[in-house]
């Protein structure tokens, strides 16, 4: 049987129920059985390598003894691990995304016209308002830069930037402008095949900052549901986080209040003390004059 020219690799850690909820979608995608799917997982402490096997049942597994120290870091595990042993494509995900059930059929087709072309570049199935558009080429958005998530790679352009550019926290910046600085052109579909659910992550702090892919073609069943669902309890917690935010707010109000009556008193006192040491002065000094 020919290998899968397609490797989906989703790097994992803690956050269960959204990890459950990309299970779900990507067990709908038509044609799943035509690409190979991993999940990194970064040493969870939430589930252990049994619980992803029962939610990915058609996956491998692979559970990291030690922690990597951060989002970038896991993908680049997950980076290194596919050049070192593997042929094809490469599609990276986040654990916290949906998936189209179109997702399979758009990437081979990308891959089946990008192996005629003689030139390297980066593709990207994850359209986001937060990486400017700078042109328009073959039938794709041509971008600067763009994050990790729904990016994909031919194994020989992933290991030449694993080689140029070292792992940090801005990891995707930098290899972005990488391939921005060598003319490598970066190709996003202006429909996303992919979106982001949840607030809670190293780079999805907060509505306000999540990447969100423009067109995203798939709300629908399962996906609509744990899109409403994520985003309920991301509007409840932030709606905590902020109720937090004003307790601590009024709390530290009431205490600088306290503190500033316990000046005010203190400086009285002072006043006392000068006022009375005056007076005493100004009758020491009168008896003076009167002897």
């Amino acid at each position: 049987m020919k290998s899968p020219s397609l490797t989906i690799g989703i790097t994992a850690y803690n956050r269960r129920s959204l990890l459950e909820a990309l299970a779900n979608s990507l067990a709908q995608v038509d044609g799943l059985e035509r690409a190979r799917v991993w999940i990194l997982d970064d040493a969870s402490q939430e589930f252990d390598a049994d619980f992803l096997r029962s939610i990915f049942p058609t996956a491998e597994v692979v559970r990291a003894d030690t922690n990597s120290g951060g989002a970038d870091q896991a993908m680049h595990r997950l980076f290194h691990r596919f050049v070192a042993s593997r042929s094809g494509y490469l599609l990276n995900l986040d654990a916290d995304m949906l998936v189209s059930r179109n997702l399979v059929d758009r990437c081979l087709q990308i891959v089946a016209d990008d192996a005629a072309r003689a030139a390297p570049c980066l593709y990207s199935v994850f359209n986001t308002p937060a990486h400017a558009i700078a042109g328009v080429a073959r039938g794709f958005l041509v971008k600067h830069s763009v994050g990790a998530a729904g990016t994909l790679w031919e194994r020989g352009l992933l290991a030449q930037v694993l080689t140029a550019v070292p792992v940090s926290r801005k990891f995707d910046w930098d290899w972005s402008a990488y391939l921005t600085k060598h003319n490598i052109p970066i190709y996003v579909t202006p429909t996303s095949y992919v979106q982001h659910m949840g607030r809670t992550g190293q780079h999805s702090r907060s509505f306000g900052t999540m990447d969100h892919g423009a067109s995203f073609d798939d709300y629908q069943g399962s996906n609509l549901t744990a899109f409403l669902d994520q985003t309920r309890e991301g509007l409840l917690q932030l709606i905590a986080e902020q109720d937090e935010r004003q307790l601590r707010q009024a709390e530290a109000i009431s205490q600088l209040g306290q503190a500033l009556h316990s000046h005010t008193q203190v400086l009285q006192q002072l006043i006392d003390a000068e006022n009375a040491r005056r007076a005493a002065r100004s009758d020491s000094e009168a008896n003076f004059l009167s002897d």
